[in-house]
């Protein structure tokens, strides 16, 4: 069954699930079996407690790309909230085959305060954008792709039934990982119904708990966080799950983390069907930001990145065979008609230092500053320091390297830092960069323990790494843990020891490597 666009926009929730199919997958059968590999005993017993329509199951690992009969990929800024948050964009949207990863089939990345076009290296200087030509990424009015997500709804509007996703949530503060249903519609006295089932990671900030909400209008909601016995944004793959049931005598939700049940949530349940969403975007409540109506103040803080990735290996929906729910036509947001999305050979590893190659000027990052932070020192041993934001880092061009290169300076003893939030204890790092030092310069590396999320969380201790001095640009390279316990983020430093002489970095580049 073909769809045509008027039909999706105006009646997607009247479709079948049949007309969405179950191509993509390997057989009813095999799925039907992969059902009840793995999770506890409740997980694998649904059977028992509801009927499953398997002939209208729909599977979906995107591995022969996106099918635009099945999926949209939303073009859209959710802007009600006063939040300097740009939506999600279809250029957020990359497909992925590489056999160093195969089970990452699909990418959604999430652009932080420092995004920069420019230095967007997953698409060529050819497929980019002029300045305002009107393209939603790389427009003015959205900031370059600043603060956007990514996000992919089904065309169906879809019922009760289990709904699974494994994936990779992505790992920075300020960027929301979710699977939801969802659906809005006008009812006739006028009023908004909005209709909403969320798995939410990375809210608040806080990646040691997991977040779920059921609404069934815009002032009933049940908002629920449930601790979970790793951080969610540890790189590893995890299956989420839930099952949306509508003819209990009391409408209900399980909630699964790997199968395992985390929560039943009875209250303010939706009973009428809803699209599916696979997203990722950066709302203020993902970690800060601006709040402000008149849009007078907007912080970094929240989204203290250039780009990172949530990974999407596959998502199954399996059907219950029960009443007491409603089909309905509900309005879709906006979408790229049409969109296909550029496939990626290689999963790209996000870098967390940004502006890691010092070419980029305070200026050119606006109100948000820069993520480098300038500190006055009064002894380099310690943790006595206070940022000098209002401060320009050093950077001076050349120093010894080639022509029209731009390193970071840190004159007569200093630091230069920047934070790194959601760095979580077992955390491994590899840090890797060049330096060079002049007169009795000691170029070192530090990071400082942070309890919480907040910039202004209380330290816990630091640790000083020595690099020595070289009067020729040498390339370095440390591996680290975050050791201590209880530790949320780190805070690292460019340092000059010696507090005597010029030191010089450059490349830096921090990957995260496992815990």
């Amino acid at each position: 069954m073909k769809l045509h666009k008027a039909l999706i926009i105006l009646a997607a929730g009247a479709l079948a699930a049949s007309a969405f199919g179950a191509a993509g997958c390997d057989g009813g059968d095999k799925l039907a079996e992969k059902t009840f590999d793995f999770g506890d005993e409740y997980y694998r017993s649904i059977a028992e407690r509801c009927k499953l329509n398997y002939d209208e199951m729909l599977y979906d690992d995107f591995k022969e790309g996106i099918d635009l009969s099945r999926w949209v990929i939303s073009d859209s800024v959710w802007e009600g909230w006063n939040t300097d948050q740009n939506g999600v964009r279809p250029q957020n949207v990359f497909l992925v085959n590489d056999p160093a990863s195969p089970e990452t089939h699909l990418l959604l990345r999430a652009n932080g305060s420092y995004y920069d076009m420019e230095k967007d290296a997953l698409y060529t200087e050819e497929e980019k954008p002029e300045y305002g030509d009107g393209n939603s990424l790389f427009t003015a009015s959205q900031g370059f792709g600043v603060n956007t997500g990514a996000c992919l709804s089904t065309i169906e509007a879809l019922g009760p039934g289990r709904y699974d996703v494994k994936m990779k949530a992505c790992p920075r503060v300020g960027a929301l990982t979710s699977m939801w249903a969802y659906s809005w519609f006008t009812l006739n006295n006028g009023s908004t119904q909005q209709n909403e089932i969320d798995i939410e990671l990375g809210l608040k900030p806080d990646f040691s708990n997991v977040f779920y909400t059921t609404w069934t209008s815009p002032d009933n909601n049940s908002n629920y966080t449930q601790p979970v016995e790793f951080f969610v944004n540890d790189g590893d793959w995890h299956v989420y799950s839930f099952d949306w049931v509508t003819d209990a005598e009391v409408p209900y939700v399980d909630y699964y983390i790997d199968g395992v049940k985390t929560l039943t949530i009875d209250s303010n349940v939706p009973t009428t069907n809803a699209t599916l969403n696979l997203g990722i975007w950066c709302p203020s409540w993902a970690g800060g930001g601006v709040t402000n109506p008149d849009m007078e103040y907007k912080s970094a803080d929240s989204r203290m990145f250039e780009s990172d990735y949530a990974e999407i290996s596959w998502w199954r929906y399996i059907p219950f065979e029960m009443q007491n729910w409603e089909q309905r036509p509900v309005q879709n947001r906006n979408y790229a008609e049409n969109y296909v999305p550029k496939t990626l050979t290689k999963v790209p590893a996000a870098n967390k230092c940004a502006n890691g190659d010092f070419e980029r000027s305070s200026s050119s990052y606006g109100y948000y500053g820069n993520p480098w932070k300038d500190y006055t020192v009064t002894d380099t041993s310690s943790e006595s320091f206070v940022e000098n934001s209002s401060v320009d880092p050093g950077y001076i061009e050349n120093a010894g390297l080639e022509t029209q290169n731009v390193c970071a300076e840190i004159v007569n003893g200093g630091l230069l830092g920047q934070w790194l939030r959601g760095a979580a204890t077992g955390f491994r790092y590899k840090l890797t960069g060049r330096y060079r030092t002049t007169g009795d310069a000691v170029a070192a590396f530090r990071y400082t323990y942070l309890i919480g999320y907040s910039t202004s969380s209380s330290t816990n201790g630091n640790k000083t790494i020595e690099l020595g001095s070289s009067a020729e640009w040498k390339d370095f390279e440390i591996e680290f843990t975050v050791e201590k316990e209880n530790i949320k983020s780190i805070r690292y430093y460019l340092l000059n020891k010696a507090a005597a002489g010029n030191c010089y970095f450059d490349d830096l580049s921090l990957i995260y490597l496992g815990k």
